[in-house]
């Protein structure tokens, strides 16, 4: 289960989830824009979302991909649901796959994905290396990894930058290359976009 990588002490459910979700939609646009913007999405492309909450970027992804192919996983099942709604067309096209689990039980085969994406997900995770290897795994020659997210612990820009540096530190141990870190100033963080590319 996903809940191996999350800290499921957070997990919403019922009511609590709509509302986590409503939440997440409407705070996370700019991010989520901004995050669109690191994918260089091309409309035949495979790419899957770690992490998809309400769905609101797997819908603005969807939308650019003509004959390409869009996953996404997340370990909640009211975050299921609700992105299963806003995206329900795209699903019965069949442009759209969304997944309830762990990233070890995904059946994708290896070097299937042009580009993999997730935001604040690294967070979660137990081993972040180890993570960032399993999805490694599944990128083709020259995808790409981002993940976008924003430290709300750090106090001022020095830590925001440590943050930015321990994530490229993971992507190198990861074997990732070329990796590249970019900062925006967003509400209520300065946001951080990581992307790194398999070789």
């Amino acid at each position: 289960m996903i809940a191996n990588l999350y800290n499921t002490s957070r997990q919403p459910a019922g009511y609590a989830g709509k509302l986590a979700g409503c939440l997440m939609s409407m705070k996370g646009k700019q991010r989520s824009e901004w995050t669109i913007e690191q994918l260089n999405i091309q409309p035949y492309q495979h790419i899957l979302e770690v992490g998809y909450g309400p769905g609101n970027t797997l819908q603005e992804v969807a939308r650019k991909l003509k004959v390409g192919y869009l996953a996404g996983i997340d370990h909640s099942i009211p975050m299921y649901q609700m992105a299963y709604r806003r995206n329900k067309r795209f699903i019965q096209q069949q442009l759209l796959q969304l997944h309830i689990g762990d990233l070890s039980e995904l059946s994708y085969p290896p070097h299937y994905f042009h580009t993999i994406y997730g935001s604040d997900i690294h967070f979660f995770l137990q081993d972040a290396q180890l993570e960032f290897m399993r999805l490694s795994s599944l990128l083709k020659s020259r995808g790409r990894l981002v993940m976008v997210f924003q430290p709300r612990e750090a106090r001022n820009e020095e830590a925001i930058r440590r943050a930015g540096e321990r994530i490229r530190e993971d992507y190198l141990a990861a074997g990732l290359t070329d990796i590249r870190i970019e900062y925006r100033d967003m509400s209520p963080v300065t946001c951080i976009a990581a992307t790194g590319f398999k070789p």
